[in-house]
């Protein structure tokens, strides 16, 4: 009926320009589109401390319905009611499509959700606010035998014996008015190279010379010069003893401006025991002077630690005098020291970054178990293995804000439990001693006395 029914020409102008527009469309390159989803790159489904960020910052690509990222468009993080606060709280995503927030958990424990939207797309991320308390609870919980039993059977598997030996500097060295021969040593164990000195007085007759060992404290490595910290209280009993010296794991061995880094991560206390045993068997294997099989040491600090767990772990230790050492790390000050670490991060106490980066905040993570955490309390505890320490000699101060003075008395209750006491095991508290020798009045000539006794002939009174 509308054959013969001419087009109005405004309408054939209009046909003719909708067409050019989409010959225009058809060869031109395609045009970015708006946010289309969201993605989460990092910090979904972790867990973290309640009113505290947690390890993961918040990370987000907004990709458009291609896939492609979109980037300058705005992205919200808007956490539900009481679940914290986020900053920013709104972002621009950046070339990537990717923006970031720190999200810092509401205070009520449990599961947390944050909303992040850009546009019409969304996505929900959800983190875990944990119960402290009740971690901690489960943490410090009393240790059971099979526990102890676990980290004994641990420590028989490991090999600290000496092995790929080789001497880096060998030197006269000075003890009092005497000389000796220095040798710097390299050795391996675990796979790692490790470093030590090892001081011969000279003149001495074969297998004469008693080993004795000294375990540094502090986490900065070991001068080869801090022997004499010993050696100038032993006086004229210097020269007759044959003296140890390991650094640890990742730390220097320090010589006449020299250095020497031993390889491996830090262990502190429990591999360091691994690295002064090694260190010892060089000495037996390569010191004709030294009398074989018998280890005596004196520690301070994190070395008293460390003599306390060598002395559990390897019944050649004979005698050990211990400044101001851990030997308790169930105690209570431990929790308080977890607790503050868990909240915020380690202060600048020996071993502490450690003890946080390897114990309190994979714990708080969820990426180590609380039976996993519990073991690396226990093999660093030498109290829970008193039953298998030699003759001990501790010192302790009551004004020591490093190391508390509970650690010595945690000591001292569990020996009296055993029924051991002087000579075997003494202990001196020093009524406002700090953390250094010089402070305890005559801690010193009572470690002297204490280590004489190694000169004597086994079986001796």
């Amino acid at each position: 009926m509308n054959r013969g029914r001419r087009l109005d020409p405004r309408r054939l102008v209009l046909l003719a320009v909708m067409a050019a527009a989409c010959g225009e469309a058809d060869t031109a390159a395609p045009t970015e589109t708006g946010p289309a989803s969201i993605v989460v790159l990092a910090g979904a489904d972790q867990r973290g401390v309640p009113a505290r960020p947690p390890a993961e910052t918040i990370a987000v690509r907004v990709l458009d319905a291609e896939g492609r990222p979109v980037r300058g468009s705005t992205v919200t993080f808007q956490p539900e009611p009481g679940h914290g606060s986020t900053d920013p709280a709104s972002t621009v995503a950046d070339a990537g499509g990717e923006a970031t927030t720190t999200w810092t958990l509401g205070a009520t424990p449990g599961p947390q959700r944050l909303a992040v939207t850009a546009g019409r797309a969304g996505v929900t991320v959800r983190v875990e606010a944990i119960d402290l308390d009740a971690e901690l609870d489960a943490l410090f919980a009393p240790v059971s035998a099979s526990e102890v039993a676990t980290v004994r059977a641990d420590w028989a598997r490991r090999d600290v014996s000496a092995a790929q030996i080789s001497v880096e500097l060998t030197e006269e060295f000075a003890l009092g008015e005497s000389t000796a021969t220095l040798r710097i040593v390299s050795h391996v164990v675990a796979g790692a190279r490790h470093f030590g000195a090892i001081i011969v007085p000279d003149g001495a007759a074969p297998e004469t010379l008693p080993l004795l060992m000294y375990t540094h404290g502090g986490d900065s490595g070991v001068s080869v010069d801090d022997i004499q910290i010993v050696t100038l209280a032993l006086g004229e009993l210097s020269r007759r003893f044959v003296y140890v010296i390991p650094s640890f794991r990742s730390e220097p061995l320090r010589h006449a401006g020299r250095s020497w880094v031993s390889e491996g991560p830090s262990g502190h206390w429990d591999y360091d025991v691994d690295d002064a045993l090694a260190l010892a068997n060089v000495a037996f294997e390569t010191t004709p002077e030294a009398r074989p099989d018998a280890i005596h040491i004196v520690g301070g600090s994190r070395g008293a630690g460390v003599a306390l767990l060598a002395g559990a772990r390897d019944e050649r230790v004979e005698r050990i005098v211990a400044f101001f050492g851990p030997t308790d790390f169930f105690d209570d000050w431990i929790r308080v020291v977890a607790w503050k670490t868990a909240l915020d991060g380690p202060w600048d106490l020996t071993g502490l970054v450690h003890l946080d980066s390897t114990v309190v905040q994979p714990l708080v993570r969820g990426t180590l178990s609380t039976s996993e955490a519990r073991l690396e309390l226990v093999r660093r505890s030498s109290v829970l293995f008193a039953s298998d320490l030699p003759a001990v000699q501790v010192h302790h101060g009551t004004a020591d804000f490093v190391v508390p003075v509970s650690q010595a008395e945690s000591l001292m209750r569990t020996m009296a439990a055993l029924g051991r006491t002087a000579p075997d095991f003494e202990a001196f508290i020093y009524e406002g001693g700090g953390h250094d020798f010089l402070s305890l009045a005559g801690a010193i000539p009572r470690a002297v006395e204490f280590i004489a006794e190694a000169l004597q002939p086994k079986g001796n009174p």
